[in-house]
């Protein structure tokens, strides 16, 4: 028998320690460049430096409003690069929600009133089921701009690649970052159920508490990164998201073309309009099957 035979087959212990949770202690190379959110709190914009206003969660705090308060959060990147401060609110998120979804806050129902039962105009548990990110996309874009006053102009919004980190990377430096669904898993708590401020995926690979959706069906905002990782803000506290874990967990992925950047690109913006002309001309194609919750064309905006 050969000596070296003797190693046992490998094992997997879920306590061990991820090389990609301490990449905050690998010098950062001068020559690749850091760009937006940062994880000291601050978005770098070439010589800008801007402080991340500090405020309350405005997501995962009871209410099922991730992607109201993830476009909030890319709306708080636009800012930072005209070097304005903004710090949406939890309030400014639900206004938003009862846009893009059938949640309200309504006052108790007149039933309810007469028979004393105890109710909050809080939240409304029978509505609050969260909401479609490409149809509050569409909302945002809208020609009539129902999300005016709560959120900057856009003028339309760019699907990116599955498992494209170029075309993410592209998206925070050119339009401010990007909105993405993730398929949560629940290797990004702790033992004591805390969120870590790393996610990544453990080397055993997306199975058991790994495996894509155990946790949630989440929405955040990529609005920076490093050579390293990419960068959002979820539950108040900046995440580092490793590039792996985005390749495993996003299912989808757009960025939103703000008005002023596309201004500034005459180019751009006129080819962009060209299309989106084109896509409210065209109905769906004799072939396509009726996916209606895939189907982007039609009635997009």
């Amino acid at each position: 028998m050969d000596a070296l035979a003797g190693r046992l087959a490998a094992e997997t212990d879920i306590r061990t320690l991820q090389m990609s949770q301490y990449p905050a202690d690998f010098d950062e190379s001068p020559e690749i460049p850091a760009h937006g959110l940062q994880p000291d709190g601050r978005f770098h914009l070439g010589d800008l430096r801007v402080d991340v206003s500090t405020g309350d969660p405005i997501g995962d705090i009871g209410y099922q409003n991730c992607v109201p308060a993830a476009m909030a959060l890319l709306a708080q990147g636009w800012y930072a690069a005209a070097k304005e401060q903004f710090t949406p609110t939890l309030e400014d998120t639900l206004k938003i929600y009862e846009k893009v979804s059938p949640f309200h806050r309504d006052p108790a129902p007149a039933a309810l009133i007469r028979s004393a039962q105890p109710h909050s105009g809080h939240r409304e548990a029978h509505n609050d089921f969260g909401t479609s990110l490409l149809l509050a996309l569409k909302l945002w874009v809208h020609q009539d701009q129902p999300l005016a006053g709560l959120l900057p102009e856009a003028r339309s919004f760019l699907e990116i690649e599955p498992r494209n980190l170029d075309q993410l990377r592209e998206s925070v430096l050119r339009f401010g970052g990007a909105l993405v669904g993730l398929a949560l898993p629940q290797s990004i708590k702790d033992g004591r159920g805390v969120l870590r401020d790393s996610w990544s995926v453990p080397g055993y690979g997306p199975v058991y508490d790994a495996t894509p959706g155990s946790l949630s069906s989440h929405c955040v905002a990529i609005t920076g990164y490093s050579r390293r990782e990419f960068f959002c803000l979820s539950a108040g506290r900046v995440r580092r998201l490793s590039p792996e874990f985005l390749l495993t967990y996003v299912e989808e992925a757009y960025t939103v073309t703000p008005a002023t950047v596309l201004d500034g690109n005459p180019a751009l913006r006129d080819q962009i309009l060209r299309d989106l002309e084109e896509i409210r001309r065209t109905d769906r194609p004799a072939g396509m099957p009726a996916f209606n919750h895939r189907w982007r064309g039609g009635n997009i905006m």
